[in-house]
């Protein structure tokens, strides 16, 4: 297990991963039928868990749920500590310890398992054992997370990892070693005399890299152990350990809106759940996947229907396009998500009720209780053409929800402040992650990429002592005096106004302590 400790030598950056968050892990088990326990009080188990950057996150998030962390690097669970300390959280726990000794007599069972990063990047003996404690940790009606690296897309990675790893050998220091390795890469994705399908290859994986942290790229594409999977046998695997297969972790992932439509008709037409995972494995290419895992003898309902949005919340960023857009007539509407993918839609209550969700949002609310004010704002609509229309609303959220990222359900949402005060401060948890990541949690769990200097200096000023005036004051000096940031001219034409927006929109995704 050598490559285990390698994570003192470079520990993991602070990062969260809101698929792992029991909420989606509850929301997945309920579309297919499944009694999961309430993610707000439940019990959590995260094996691998890194620095507890993404425990840390959820703790502070859902104060009555129970959450455990393990891993086997002690500078990753001192780390761990010293943060839950820093933070006064008392409802997480981190543990130093190895896999392979642990067992249900010493830490008990829970409701969600979670080994994000570990499956592929462990020797086969711990990989079994990784199993058998889902199967022994797991309460009967629990849900687990294994994320791994996938055939086929996975063949394509292996191709520049055995490249950089042969350029970096012998190498010691992590970050040489990765400078070397992304070196080598670089050159040779310039230099090769290859124009066709492998040349490609290292281009694009050069790409990758671009975005990557350097601990990533150390312990993911570096390591000597990174064994990838099918999907057919990851599936074996779970039925040789009392599991099964429930869904991926992001249900989109499981649609073919991507796909032709013959793509899509060959796979409507595969009746078996690993068949047709498999298939799209291979249509996409898919190098890394996210699955969600239950016991053998858990009844799932594979059949998903629409009625299962009457126990859900719905959110959604589609917001409607244009200035002034029909929305209680019968023309048709162009809604725009934030990655701008867009749809379009002509009955009045339908286009009310995402207008709404789009006001609301980041928040989650009731199917039943936007219907009921999508109702009121539709005017002229017959009882009967309002149930319709309703039940046409109910159709179309359910497609979109289960075949896009356009629309989230859940089974819970965390609560947060969103009132921008005179004087607005920081989450403690987001100034605790400003520390050593790019990205912070918001109160509704958003995950919010700090992309910019400014924008990074604006939350650093946000500590409930400084007023509008102040801050603005801070960063124009902060703007003039900074060497990195070009078009100051035009930016600090237009600060007050940025601010004035920035502002609310931290207050709109619950970012202010509460």
């Amino acid at each position: 297990m050598n490559d285990e400790f390698s994570y003192d030598r470079l520990p993991y950056p602070s990062k969260f991963f809101v698929q792992t968050f029991p909420g989606r892990l509850a929301t997945q088990a309920l579309l297919f039928g499944m009694e999961s326990a309430a993610a707000e009080t439940s019990t959590v188990l995260e094996l691998g868990c890194g620095n507890g950057s993404n425990l840390i996150a959820q703790a502070y998030l859902m104060p009555q749920a129970r959450f455990t962390g393990i891993d086997l690097s002690k500078v990753h669970i001192d780390e761990a500590k010293a943060a839950t300390a820093e933070l006064g959280l008392g409802n997480v726990e981190f543990h130093q310890a190895d896999v392979m000794e642990m067992s249900a007599a010493t830490f008990g069972r829970f409701d969600y398992i979670v080994a994000h990063g570990l499956f592929s990047w462990v020797p086969e003996a711990v990989r079994t054992r990784v199993l058998e404690l889902f199967r022994e940790l797991l309460n009967p009606n629990g849900v687990g997370y294994i994320s791994y690296s996938a055939f086929p897309g996975a063949h394509e990675r292996q191709i520049t990892q055995h490249a950089m790893r042969f350029a970096s050998r012998g190498i010691e220091d992590p970050a040489e070693k990765v400078e070397r390795a992304l070196g080598f890469l670089k050159f040779a994705a310039e230099q090769s005399s290859n124009r066709g399908t492998y040349g490609q290859i290292l281009v694009r994986e050069f790409r990758r890299h671009g975005t990557r942290d350097l601990a990533d790229v150390f312990h993911d594409d570096l390591a000597e152990l990174n064994t990838p999977f099918y999907f057919h046998e990851f599936a074996e695997l779970l039925a040789a350990n009392g599991l099964q297969f429930l869904a991926e972790a992001e249900l989109h992932a499981m649609g073919t809106a991507d796909m032709t439509p013959a793509a899509r008709d060959f796979i409507s037409g595969i009746d078996d759940v690993i068949e047709r995972e498999q298939y799209l494995d291979i249509f996409r290419g898919r190098a890394f996947r996210q699955s969600l895992v239950v016991r053998s003898e858990v009844n799932l309902d594979r059949d998903m229907k629409p009625n299962v949005l009457d126990r859900l919340l719905v959110s959604s960023s589609l917001r409607p396009a244009g200035s002034s857009p029909d929305l209680v007539g019968n023309g048709r509407v162009k809604f725009a998500g934030n990655s701008g993918q867009q749809i379009e839609i002509d009955l009045p209550l339908a286009k009310t009720a995402l207008a709404r969700l789009s006001s609301l949002w980041p928040r989650a609310v009731a199917l039943k209780e936007l219907v009921g004010e999508a109702r009121e704002r539709a005017a002229g609509l017959s009882d009967d053409e309002a149930k319709q229309q309703a039940e046409a609303f109910r159709q179309m959220l359910f497609q979109i929800a289960t075949a896009t990222d356009l629309v989230e359900l859940h089974t819970f949402q965390p609560s947060a402040a969103a009132e921008l005060l005179e004087k607005p401060k920081l989450s403690r948890l987001a100034r605790w992650q400003m520390a050593s990541a790019r990205n912070v949690i918001s109160g509704f769990g958003i995950d919010m990429e700090i992309a910019d200097p400014v924008s990074r200096r604006l939350l650093e000023l946000l500590d409930g002592k400084r007023s509008r005036s102040s801050v603005l004051d801070e960063l124009g000096k902060f703007i003039r005096s900074s060497h990195e940031i070009e078009g100051k001219k035009e930016l600090l034409a237009t600060l007050a106004e940025w601010l004035d927006e920035s502002l609310a929109h931290l207050a709109r995704l619950g970012m202010y302590e509460g």
